[in-house]
C-alpha cells in the first residue's frame, strides 16, 4: 500500500469517525423537539453555504460541476438516503435500523464489482464478509429476536437508504473516474444539491424550530462536522479507493458510534457487540492490505 492509498484510507476512515459522532448529536437534536426532516434541512442549509465560502476561498470551480446531471443524482440519492433513514427512524428499532443502513456496503462492494469492473479478490471478499457479520453483531448484540420487532414501513424505508447510499458510492467513484472531478468541488455541490432537493419536503413536513441551546448546537455540529468536513475528507478519499474498499471503511462509523454512546449516553456493550467491533476493525485491515499502489485493476464499466 503506498502513501497515497494510505492517506485516503485514513482521509475516508475519519469521515466515517465523524459520521459517527453524529447520532448522540442527533439524539440530543430530535428529543430537543427538532422536527427530523427541517432538523435535517437545517444541517444541510448550514453546511451548504460554509462549503460554498471555503470553495470560493481556494478558487474552486463549481459552476461546471453543478451543471452536470450525474452531480444532481448523486445529490438525489443522497437526499433520499438522508430522507428515509431521519423518517424512518420513527418506526424502526435502532438495530434494525442501523444494520439495515449499513447493508449498503454490501450493495456498495457489489455495484463496484458489477458495473465499474471492480475485482474483489479473496482477502477483500473476506474483508466483506467479517464486515458484514460485524455490523449484525453490533447492531443486533447477537440476537435476531429484533428484526421481529421492526415495523415493515420503517424497514422498508431504511433498506431504501441503504440501496442509495450504495449507489451513491457507486455512481460517485464511476463519474469522479470518468471525468476527473474534483473531489472537493464535489463534495461541496453534492451536499447544496442534496438541500435543494430536501427543501421542499422540509416545506411540506412543517414542524416549528425550538430554541435553545441544544437545538442550536445540535444543527450547527452536525453541520460543520457531520456535514461540511466528513463530506470533503470522503470525497478525497474515494479519488484514490475502490467502491467496494471505501463502503467497508466506512463501517468504522458504526464502531466511533458505538464507543461514545457507551462513554457519554452510558448505554452497555454487551459482549457480541465488541466481537463485532473487532471483526469490523479487522475488515478494515484486510481491505487496506489488499488495496494495491493504485488500487486493484478494474477493468472498463459494464454499460
Amino acid at each position: 500500500m503506498d502513501r497515497g492509498t494510505g492517506a485516503a484510507i485514513a482521509q475516508t476512515a475519519a469521515s466515517a469517525a465523524l459520521w459517527g459522532t453524529s447520532f448522540p448529536v442527533i439524539t440530543l437534536g430530535l428529543q430537543s423537539g427538532l422536527n427530523p426532516v427541517a432538523f435535517l434541512f437545517l444541517r444541510l442549509a448550514l453546511a451548504a453555504p460554509i462549503m460554498l465560502a471555503a470553495a470560493l476561498l481556494l478558487r474552486r470551480s463549481l459552476m461546471p460541476l453543478l451543471r452536470k446531471k450525474a452531480v444532481w443524482a448523486i445529490g438525489f440519492a443522497n437526499a433520499l438516503a438522508f430522507l428515509c433513514q431521519f423518517v424512518g427512524q420513527k418506526y424502526t428499532s435502532a438495530s434494525v435500523a442501523a444494520l439495515l443502513v449499513n447493508l449498503s456496503v454490501v450493495m456498495a462492494a457489489a455495484g463496484g464489482a458489477l458495473f465499474l469492473g471492480e475485482r474483489i479478490s479473496g482477502v477483500k471478499g473476506a474483508g466483506v464478509a467479517l464486515a458484514v457479520v460485524g455490523t449484525l453483531l453490533v447492531t443486533t448484540n447477537g440476537s435476531l429476536q429484533g428484526l421481529e420487532a421492526g415495523q415493515l414501513l420503517g424497514d422498508v424505508l431504511y433498506l431504501v437508504a441503504a440501496v442509495a447510499w450504495g449507489g451513491y458510492i457507486v455512481y460517485a467513484k464511476k463519474e469522479t473516474n470518468e471525468q476527473s472531478w474534483d473531489p472537493f468541488s464535489l463534495a461541496v455541490c453534492v451536499v447544496a444539491v442534496t438541500a435543494v432537493f430536501v427543501f421542499p419536503v422540509a416545506l411540506i413536513t412543517g414542524g416549528g424550530v425550538p430554541m435553545g441551546a441544544v437545538p442550536v448546537f445540535a444543527i450547527a455540529y452536525t453541520a460543520v462536522f457531520n456535514t461540511a468536513i466528513p463530506y470533503i475528507l470522503y470525497q478525497q478519499g474515494l479519488k484514490h479507493l475502490t467502491a467496494s474498499t471505501s463502503a467497508i471503511v466506512l463501517t468504522l462509523e458504526i464502531v466511533v458510534a458505538l464507543a461514545i454512546s457507551a462513554v457519554f449516553l452510558g448505554e452497555s456493550l454487551s459482549g457480541f457487540a465488541w466481537a463485532g467491533a473487532l471483526l469490523i476493525l479487522g475488515s478494515i485491515v484486510m481491505v487496506s492490505r489488499a488495496e494495491g499502489p493504485s488500487g486493484p485493476p478494474e477493468g472498463p464499466p459494464a454499460l
